[in-house]
């Protein structure tokens, strides 16, 4: 049998041996929950993952589009859908939505891949990290600032979204659900200025293209 050492704060330690609790039995238990939950969200189970109704639905309207799922396509459901926690996070950084998708769910089975089960996973140990009982549209919005969806997570960084400040709102917005508090972004100077060489680059090859195909 292997052997996995848990430290305890000293408070704690004194607490956990006063109750004579069996300490072993109790630490199974909860890594056999947590575990379970990971790797249901990996497959992108509702039930075993502990997904909300609203990830659910857009997950399963996601997988009905006749194609794989990538990470990118639950990101942007979550953003088509806007009525969620995921997309309030964002709007309160000033990031505007578009319209809502009305379309319901319709039960899609289009496979996950690798890229939409790593930021379904990386979403459930967000949710298990915050103690939170389900994995929302919360957890995967900062799992993907987080760098879990590159396409977006160097999106969130050039609006100057930061996962620490999505952390601190969802904070804000779990104490008090009708906050209108918003968030001034950070923009990371640095990664602009490489954005903007990067940009000038692609300008510049296109203009040569244009000047080879005239003289052509």
């Amino acid at each position: 049998m292997g052997k996995i050492n848990v430290y305890l704060p000293d408070d704690l330690e004194a607490e956990v041996k006063g109750t004579g609790l069996a300490v072993s039995a109790v630490c199974q238990a909860a890594l056999r929950s947590a575990v379970d939950r990971i790797v249901g969200a990996r497959a992108g189970d509702p039930a075993r993952g502990a997904f909300t109704p609203r990830l659910a639905a857009i997950l399963d309207k996601r997988r009905n589009q006749g194609r794989p799922v990538e990470a990118h396509d639950v990101v942007c459901g979550i953003i088509k859908h806007g009525e969620n926690l995921g997309a309030r996070l964002l709007t309160s950084f000033g990031v505007e939505l578009p319209e809502p998708d009305p379309t319901p769910a319709d039960g899609g089975d289009a496979e996950l891949t690798d890229g939409a089960r790593h930021l379904l996973e990386a979403a459930a140990r967000l949710a298990l990290e915050l103690r939170h009982d389900q994995v929302g549209t919360e957890h995967v919005v900062i799992a993907a600032a987080e760098g879990a969806d590159p396409l977006h997570a160097d999106m969130y960084r050039a609006l100057g979204v930061t996962p620490r400040l999505l952390r601190e709102q969802l904070d804000r917005f779990l104490a008090n659900p009708w906050t209108t508090a918003t968030v001034e972004p950070e923009p990371d100077q640095g990664f602009l200025r490489k954005l903007e060489a990067e940009l000038h680059r692609l300008a510049d090859e296109v203009q040569e293209l244009k000047e080879r195909g005239r003289e052509h």
